[in-house]
């Protein structure tokens, strides 16, 4: 594959000039492997840096679009590589964020009297100056928004006809991909037919396999209702997830039902469906908080994950349970006293050894969120204040 060196070297990635991107993208494409691990480490770092986009980040996507889309490429693309780069497609599908209005953005990356190419070229971006010149830095970030939005369409020609790949791993990774450009595209193209298409693949697909396609399903807007009743409780699950069936009493109940036990949500597939990113039961329980007004019938799936919690979690489990159950005039209280579901729940997390590090900001944070002291003895006494009765059915 041939690039523009010069053109890459007056764009930027998380790490200063894009010179050396083409000769990653090169690699992705030939046949040394460490060359290979070496480029996609790039993209995900430097390309795509923690959901960031830059303004490499739209030219770098086409390239590996176009590599995706090659009949013949220098080296076969192995499956595994295949799923990967449908994953940086649609992520950076998502870093095109459509919810900003783009007459604002391209306002953003031309400011009026600022020659924000002739400021790059005069070399401010190779040093900490740029960062600190918000107008600057404010328009290579719509630059590099825009640029992705541009792209969309190309990443989307290029992940179609991977939904019918040999690989069922490479299927699942493009059904991502494909509703993630669908999404940024917006609300104008017609999901019916390529829901159609992704019900019919999962008749017949794996469970690893059938819960990515019920995830892109509901991604597309659809309501997956007839997965509810799978075989399989982390398909069931991922149809519960559709953001269409928000409404539905029996979505609800899956979710629930499925963080009952949350250490068995890690166990449910060979390999997670691209969409889920990090624990499985951290999707399911932001779910559940969004969709449960009443904080009893969150209890018994909090207690399950206080049983586990530990402060790397903070923000994704039992933090955002906490918040829920806590949260001001959802339960009522006499008094100013705690609710029962209230004190079970901090019953549990008081017997937790690993909740109660003064030095760990992130967990004192959570607790003062919720309007709860980060101090065990305090908080064993504000639970013990009655004994926490059985939480009952839900």
């Amino acid at each position: 594959m041939a690039h523009d060196h010069a053109r890459f070297g007056s764009l930027l990635h998380a790490y200063g000039r894009a010179d050396d991107t083409p000769g990653h993208l090169a690699a992705l494409a030939g046949g040394d492997p460490q060359a290979r691990d070496a480029a996609l480490g790039h993209l995900w770092s430097a390309v795509m840096h923690q959901g960031t986009p830059w303004t490499v980040t739209p030219p770098a996507a086409a390239a590996v679009a176009a590599l995706l889309a090659d009949p013949r490429p220098a080296a076969p693309l192995d499956a595994g590589l295949r799923s990967n780069l449908l994953s940086f497609l649609a992520a950076v599908a998502e870093s095109a964020q459509p919810g900003f209005d783009a007459a604002e953005l391209a306002a953003m990356a031309h400011p009026p009297g600022r020659d924000v190419d002739a400021a790059l070229a005069a070399g401010e971006a190779d040093d900490e100056e740029i960062w600190a010149d918000e107008e600057l830095a404010n328009a290579l970030y719509a630059r590099a928004l825009l640029g992705c939005r541009e792209v969309v369409p190309t990443l989307l020609a290029a992940a179609v006809p991977l939904l019918g790949d040999p690989d069922a791993t490479v299927r699942a990774a493009a059904a991502h991909a494909v509703t993630a450009c669908a999404t940024a595209l917006g609300p104008g193209a017609d999901p019916g037919p390529l829901g159609a298409r992704l019900s019919t693949a999962a008749s017949t697909a794996g469970p690893d396999e059938r819960a990515a396609l019920v995830l892109a399903m509901g991604e597309l807007g659809l309501a997956p209702r007839e997965y509810l009743d799978d075989p399989h409780p982390g398909v069931r699950a991922c149809a519960a997830l559709a953001p269409a069936l928000a409404d539905d009493p029996a979505a609800t109940a899956e979710l629930l039902a499925a963080l009952d036990d949350p250490k068995a949500t890690e166990h449910w597939f060979a390999r997670r469906p691209p969409q889920l990113r990090g624990h499985i039961r951290f999707a399911l329980v932001a779910a559940a908080v969004d969709r449960v007004e009443r904080p009893e019938r969150l209890l018994p799936a909090a207690l399950a994950i206080a049983a586990h919690a530990g402060p790397h979690t903070a923000r994704s489990d039992w933090g955002p349970l906490l918040h829920a159950i806590f949260a001001p005039g959802s339960v009522p209280g006499t008094g100013g006293a705690l609710s029962a579901a209230q004190r079970h729940y901090l019953h549990a997390l008081v017997a937790n050894d690993n909740l109660w590090d003064p030095r760990n900001g992130s967990v004192g944070l959570v607790f003062r969120d919720a309007g709860l002291p980060h101090d065990r003895e305090a908080c064993r006494a504000m639970a013990t204040a009655a004994a926490p009765p059985d939480p009952g059915p839900r």
